[in-house]
């Protein structure tokens, strides 16, 4: 009986440690890694090969016979998709897109290195060249349908593109200029709102780029333009004022100085008519001398020097005189007097 119990004891203990390795979680990933290493890998023949294809091709595309070189980076890609010598293959192989205008192509064929080698050596090569494909589409560049029919133009397009590059190198050189091209074609849609996203992330995220001070005065003219008017809310004359301002107090070597305080003179005045108008509706129509006065008083301190501000001191005077305004119904109340 003891001998049974034994043998007993001893399968299920061979039978526990079968199932140890086989139900581990920790030995799965083990081996799932050791398998991935080795998928992800390639050897040193494949290296070797296509290492002396890639130099060929290079000789071919130096001697002009490009289509016979892109068939050989082709070749490469789908042949030795995992060696160093594929990032060079698909590099090249955009590049001859490019020369083709085929920019959305080229550009994806490039966003590829980016997945596929991250530790490429030439990744500034590629931010550039991806850079150079926004750019001709931001530009008007089209492609050919048929290789004949002109294609349309596609501004959508090359602001994704920016967008991607400014995600695939949020601290190169190349994200502020992208977010400058996102504002400047959002522009050309006329898309303030993204103009004025492209921007505020320019200024917030590289303070110290070379393009601040254009993203600056680029904010402020892209909210001037949306104001309509004295007569109209006054949030986007705030904004513009306040960018206006922000240009002067931190750029003051700038070149521009000149026109932004003149433009900042002009939304200063839109926003004291505002106020100004404000006033005359408390004075001719509502009989509230003291809201009156407050308005244009605010008037004057917006903008003192302004022609609106001269017109609220001449209303603060009548006031401070006793003079009623002359309305349309105390121009009637006197005509019925008069009867």
């Amino acid at each position: 009986m003891q001998n049974t119990t034994s043998k007993i004891l001893v399968f299920w203990l061979l039978l526990a440690t079968s199932l140890h390795a086989q139900l581990n979680p920790l030995e799965w990933f083990d081996r799932e890694d050791e398998n991935l290493m080795e998928l992800n890998i390639a050897s040193a023949a494949q290296e070797s090969e296509a290492t002396a294809l890639l130099e060929t091709a290079k000789a071919k595309l130096a001697a002009g016979n490009t289509g016979s070189a892109d068939r050989s980076f082709k070749k490469i890609l789908k042949k030795y998709p995992l060696t160093a010598a594929s990032g060079d293959a698909r590099f090249l192989h955009g590049q001859i897109l490019m020369g083709k205008g085929q920019w959305t192509k080229a550009f994806d064929n490039l966003q590829e290195i980016i997945f596929k080698h991250p530790n490429y050596e030439n990744f500034n090569l590629v931010l550039s060249a991806q850079f150079d494909c926004g750019t001709a589409l931001m530009e008007g560049a089209r492609g050919r349908i048929l290789w004949i029919i002109p294609g349309f133009k596609q501004p959508d397009q090359a602001t994704r593109q920016f967008e991607q590059i400014v995600r695939n190198a949020p601290y190169s050189d190349f994200a502020p200029l992208a977010l400058m091209n996102i504002a400047i074609a959002s522009g050309q849609r006329r898309r303030p709102e993204d103009a004025i996203d492209a921007l505020d992330r320019l200024i917030n995220y590289y303070p110290q780029s070379i393009l601040a001070p254009d993203a600056y005065y680029n904010m402020a003219q892209t909210y001037s333009n949306l104001v309509s008017g004295a007569e109209y809310d006054q949030g986007s004359t705030r904004q513009a004022i306040s960018y206006y301002e922000d240009f002067l107090i931190l750029f003051p070597q700038s070149s521009h100085l000149g026109q932004v305080e003149s433009n900042l003179i002009q939304m200063e005045d839109v926003l004291a008519r505002s106020r100004l108008n404000l006033g005359d509706f408390f004075y001719n129509y509502r009989s509230n001398n003291s809201g009156a006065l407050a308005f244009y008083n605010e008037t004057i301190t917006i903008a003192p020097e302004s022609e609106a501000a001269k017109e609220a001191r001449a209303r603060i005077a009548d006031i401070k005189a006793g003079i009623q305004p002359t309305t349309g119904a105390s121009i009637l109340r006197k005509l019925l007097l008069a009867d």
